[in-house]
């Protein structure tokens, strides 16, 4: 008691707070926690004090301490924590704290803006007394201020550390310099850049360093232009300025300089960045560019060179070509020997044979250049099947082969896509299939194998025939250029090599891809499968039940007699599609027993088999059923056809193949429907000639061969023609008579068929300006369009036969009708 009453807390108090000035103006707050732990010893008359802080919420950490034995190993952070959410100063009553007796523990908290800790002070019992609390609670106020320093301080060391860890750590280099000239800094890469120490450096000394490194760059000039814009202006900023060393070039730097505005600190902050490699790197990617640019144009000339090459080849080998084969055509027509028939046909035959070639290498060419783009137009499935049948129709029944296909329901018949490239493709594959095959057949199958994303359909096309095969080890060569399965077959068959290879490459076109199955002495089978989108408009797949619609075959018998068991399968499949039921039959004698029991509504029977033919067949059903119709399928030619007109009391219908399912399906209703009997009715692939329409037509050709070509074929067809050199004469020939339709040729001499054309359409009116039909031998380039754009109405490629004027005249007949009646 004799210490408590010697002892002036209110002085000691005050002292207390006037040591901490001094204390508080520290800049290092370790120092702080020391000098302020000894003033609180030594005014709280304390043993001993320590001043701790929590670091996490297990762990305490002793910033200060005066006495080694006070709180030794002592780090119970829970007890500090306890007592820090009472926040108030508490006298260890309960002895927590390590202790003598007669001493006391005093704790202190302190939270402070984010400062969590306390000062403890160990002191003699007998001090404890509401004079010290209340000295306690006054030096608390003091320990407060003292805490929330060193909370800043601690805040202000974490982020220089941060701050000097990631200057120190990118690659860039970092210069400040603050406006007034006081003070500038640099960080490790940009002292090594600027050549002078990393410790604080004066402006002066960095602006010397910075000139004197612009001095040495090979673009100074720019540099120093650049520098004075940008310090014209004040708040100028720029970013990707480049500096660069060295003739031949060392260093790059991209420099970029901001301004930094802040209360009390204005200055700028400059950022070195070696750009040494990407400035190299682009220069000579710029090179390559700059030299691959020119290779390029040098190829493109080239390959324009041999375009137009090509397109001028294929029109002066094509124009002779096209007389060849049109008069030799034309010959045919005439009275002629067997003799001169053969050598007349052997003339076109050997004639369309090289325009095969030439188109193969002429698409080839295309192909390869990447000049082909694909259309998107509606088109039928059956039909690109049954028009390859029809052109390949005369070789096939040569070699007295059959020409079968089969659609499955699920296919849906109109798709989107280039009908004129499909077309291509089953060409090259049937006349394959034609070419190694001596006898039996040739069928293409479709199927669907699924619908895929974005509404496309998988479609899978095979052709198969029962040809001479192909050995596994050289399917490899199947689909290389210019390359056959060995050297003798292209001596014994012909051929380029090419088809297989452009279907193949069109067949990838349409996303599609290629593959063969074969046995040597059994026949081939080429798989290609297409992605294609069902036509919007389409309605009906493959599945149409027509029976439904038309009553007559609903649930008709029909018995079906053939040799072909393929044949009898397909034909069975497509009438069951049509709601008849079919049974068929691969020999008479079963047909006839058949018939001898069931009652059947129609026969189907095949000309050519063995034992009896379709007619000796036939003479014996009328025999057992008189009135039981029958349709006879016939692939023996014209000249089988004028016997059998002898025969019409036999066959309501005579189908000559390859037929057509929609011709099958035709007769079929015709003969059913019929109730009295009358002539069969011959349907054929070949159709005869229309009567000619009253119409004025003008041939504008260059080639006197070829004006004679198209001016007998059109007097075949019962039409009169015009004759004009080139386009002026065209023109003028249109300013004395009025033309309905214009057969124009391109490459004429003075004017050609593009000018002439537009110059048509620009003096006359659509009502009464003549149908105009390009016909040109140029193959190679986009003939088709540029026709178009011209104001061209249609386009005839040469060669071309009687039968492709003719289908020009029957598509353009309406039009041209009515221009007559303007």
């Amino acid at each position: 008691m004799d210490k408590q009453k010697n002892i002036d807390w209110t002085y000691e108090a005050v002292n207390f707070l006037i040591g901490l000035y001094p204390i508080k103006k520290e800049k290092d707050f370790e120092v702080i926690y020391t000098r302020a732990t000894n003033l609180i010893k030594k005014h709280a008359h304390a043993k001993a004090a320590a001043f701790v802080r929590m670091e996490d919420k297990l762990t305490v950490r002793k910033h200060a301490n005066t006495s080694e034995h006070f709180l030794n190993r002592f780090n119970n952070a829970t007890l500090v924590l306890t007592l820090l959410e009472k926040n108030q100063i508490v006298f260890d009553t309960d002895n927590a704290f390590p202790k003598e007796e007669g001493e006391e523990v005093v704790f202190i908290p302190l939270s402070e803006s984010g400062f969590v800790g306390a000062v403890l002070l160990l002191i003699d019992e007998e001090l404890k007394s509401d004079e010290l609390l209340k000295f306690l609670e006054y030096a608390l106020v003091g320990l407060k201020e003292t805490a929330f320093i060193i909370q800043n301080y601690f805040l202000i060391e974490e982020l220089t550390t941060r701050f000097n860890a990631i200057l120190e750590t990118i690659p860039q280099g970092i210069v400040f310099v603050d406006d007034v000239g006081k003070g500038g800094w640099v960080n490790s890469q940009a002292a090594e850049i600027l050549d002078i120490p990393k410790e604080r450096n004066h402006p002066v000394a960095i602006a010397e360093a910075m000139q004197q490194l612009r001095n040495t760059a090979a673009n100074k000039d720019e540099i120093i232009q650049e520098g004075m814009r940008l310090f014209r202006t004040p708040g100028q900023k720029i970013h990707h300025w480049k500096w660069i060393f060295g003739n031949p070039i060392t260093s790059v730097l991209s420099v970029s300089c901001v301004p930094t505005i802040s209360e009390n600190i204005k200055g700028r902050l400059w950022v070195f960045t070696d750009v040494t490699f990407q400035h190299l790197a682009n220069e000579q990617l710029y090179e390559l560019n700059t030299e691959l640019a020119e290779k390029r144009r040098i190829a493109d000339d080239q390959n324009k060179a041999k375009s137009d090459f090509l397109a001028n080849m294929s029109h002066e080998i094509r124009t002779p070509m096209n007389g060849v084969i049109g008069m030799a055509s034309l010959l045919t027509n005439t009275e002629l020997s067997e003799e001169q028939i053969d050598y007349v046909e052997t003339i076109r035959i050997s004639g369309e044979a090289l325009i095969t070639i030439i188109n193969d290498i002429l698409d080839f060419s295309k192909i390869e250049s990447g000049k082909i783009e694909l259309e998107n137009k509606p088109l039928y499935i059956n039909n690109v099947i049954e028009e390859t049948y029809d052109l390949l129709s005369v070789n096939a029944n040569n070699k007295g082969l059959d020409l079968l296909y089969f659609i499955e329901p699920t296919v849906p018949l109109e798709i989107e896509g280039d009908i004129t490239r499909l077309r291509q493709i089953m060409i090259n594959l049937v006349s394959n299939g034609i070419k190694f095959t001596e006898k039996g057949e040739i069928q293409v199958n479709v199927k669907n194998l699924g619908l895929e994303d974005d509404d496309f359909y998988k479609l899978e096309f095979t052709v198969k025939d029962t040809g001479i095969g192909i050995p596994k080890e050289k399917y490899y060569r199947l689909f290389e250029s210019f390359s056959q399965v060995d050297s003798s077959t292209t001596r014994k068959y012909g051929g380029t090599g090419l088809g297989l290879a452009i279907s193949q490459r069109l067949i990838t076109l349409m996303g599609g891809s290629i593959r063969v199955e074969s046995e040597v002495g059994k026949g081939s089978s080429f798989i290609f499968h297409i992605k294609a989108r069902a036509h919007k408009s389409v309605k009906k797949y493959n599945t149409i039940n027509i029976n439904t619609e038309k009553v007559s075959l609903k649930n008709k018998k029909v018995l079906i007699l053939d040799d072909n068991k393929t044949n009898l399968k397909i034909l069975k499949a497509q009438c069951s599609i049509w709601g008849m039921n079919a049974t068929t039959f691969e020999y008479f004698e079963d047909a006839l027993a058949s018939i001898e029991k069931e009652d059947y509504d129609l026969v189907i029977i095949d000309m050519l088999m063995p034992v009896k033919d379709g007619i000796e067949v036939t003479n014996i059903i009328k025999e057992l059923c008189k009135d039981l119709p029958v349709i006879l399928f016939s692939s023996s030619g014209n000249h089988h056809l004028l016997s059998l007109k002898e025969n019409t009391r036999l066959f309501e219908a005579i189908l000559n193949k390859p037929t057509r399912h929609s011709q099958i399906l035709k007769a079929i209703e015709e003969v059913l429907s019929k109730s009295t009997k009358s002539a069969p009715r011959i349907i054929d692939a070949v159709e005869e000639v229309a009567p000619s329409l009253p119409i004025n037509i003008l041939i504008a050709e260059d080639d006197s061969i070829n004006q004679k070509l198209l001016k007998r074929v059109l007097e075949k067809m019962g039409y009169m023609a015009d004759i004009a050199e080139n386009g002026l004469e065209a023109l003028k020939a249109m300013e004395e008579k009025r033309y309905h339709l214009i057969f124009m040729d391109v490459m004429m001499p003075e004017m050609d068929g593009f000018e002439a054309t537009r110059i048509i359409v620009e003096q006359y009116p659509k009502n009464i300006r003549p149908i105009i039909i390009t016909t040109t031998a140029n193959a190679l380039t986009d003939d088709r369009e540029k026709a178009i754009l011209a104001g061209m109405d249609d386009y005839i490629s040469k060669p071309f036969k009687m039968q492709d004027v003719k289908d020009k005249l029957d598509k353009w007949k309406d039009e041209i009708l009515a221009k007559v009646e303007q």
